[in-house]
């Protein structure tokens, strides 16, 4: 994994820089980097900024939270979760410098939250700079808090939390929305995006999801995530993670481990929405195969939210 390590958060800090510097962030970024290398919104140009400023430091700062944060949820529960950290999903993850786990996280922790208002608003609005991770949990959130008290909080924090990251941005250059919209084009241009439905890997997608509603059937905001967007490499299943109570000294999970590990192979057209189902497969054999359910009924696993 030498070549891979930090490249996107390579991308990252070179995006924001270009920003900072009055260049296009969706442009031509340097001799490795051409035009569409870095795709992230413009809300998240802000935040970015701040761990420029760290410099070399940055990446080992942002993964830092990242576990940090990840220990805090699973600490009483969960804490056999931690095993996770030699899932080839998370470990690609954080090799590269990704940053899907910690909008992951965040949405995780506002799930687990007894209420929900306007803080929570602003972290989820700070999550969806991570569109595709954040989406399917987010809406799942609102319509399950559709009648509660303090709703309006939650979605006024969510707006203003928008508005301040989209902000920065927006002043500094007006036509950014513009320049990222066609460095969405010029980024599918550049490297292969498929999901796990596109093809006959369809198949095995639908299997997997028969197989995680007969055993397990919790957690599908955290599926789908994982399940339906389309994706440049399995990492892109690190959603997943809050559906995934590990048991204690799981022989199971460790099969999952080892199955994710072999999931390895050169990504192609033909390849790619393959290995995606298959890792999404592999979720179901890490919460128990198909002893999950009688592992839940036991008493031996608490529902994740």
């Amino acid at each position: 994994m030498g070549g891979l390590f930090q490249i996107d958060w390579r991308i990252f800090m070179a995006g924001v820089e270009a920003w900072i510097q009055g260049r296009n962030p969706y442009g031509v970024l340097s001799p490795e980097f051409s035009a569409g290398a870095f795709a992230y919104p413009p809300t998240a140009l802000p935040w970015l900024a701040l761990f420029l400023l760290l410099g070399p430091l940055g990446y080992y700062v942002w993964t830092g939270l990242e576990l940090g944060l990840w220990w805090w949820l699973i600490r009483r529960e969960n804490r056999w979760q931690i095993m996770l950290l030699f899932w080839s999903p998370m470990a690609l993850h954080l090799v590269e410098g990704q940053s899907s786990l910690a909008p992951t996280l965040v949405l995780w922790a506002a799930t687990r939250a007894q209420r929900r208002g306007w803080l929570w608003g602003l972290a989820i609005a700070w999550a969806m700079t991570k569109p595709q991770v954040a989406l399917v949990p987010m809406l799942w959130l609102l319509w399950h808090d559709r009648a509660a008290e303090g709703r309006w909080k939650l979605w006024g924090g969510i707006a203003l939390g928008t508005l301040l990251l989209a902000l920065p941005a927006t002043l500094m250059s007006p036509g950014i929305w513009g320049l990222w919209l066609d460095g969405l084009a010029a980024y599918r241009g550049r490297i292969l995006q498929m999901a796990a439905w596109q093809g006959p890997s369809a198949l095995l997608l639908a299997l997997a999801a028969y197989l995680w509603y007969r055993h397990y059937n919790q957690g599908w905001q955290w599926w789908l995530a994982a399940a339906m967007f389309p994706q440049t490499s399995f990492y892109g299943i690190v959603p997943a993670l809050p559906a995934l109570h590990i048991r204690p000294k799981s022989n199971w999970a460790l099969a999952g481990i080892g199955l994710a590990a072999v999931l390895q192979v050169g990504v192609s057209e033909a390849t790619l929405p393959w290995l995606l189902a298959a890792h999404v497969l592999v979720l179901w054999v890490l919460v128990g195969g198909p002893t999950a359910r009688s592992a839940q009924a036991g008493g031996q696993a608490s529902a994740p939210a």
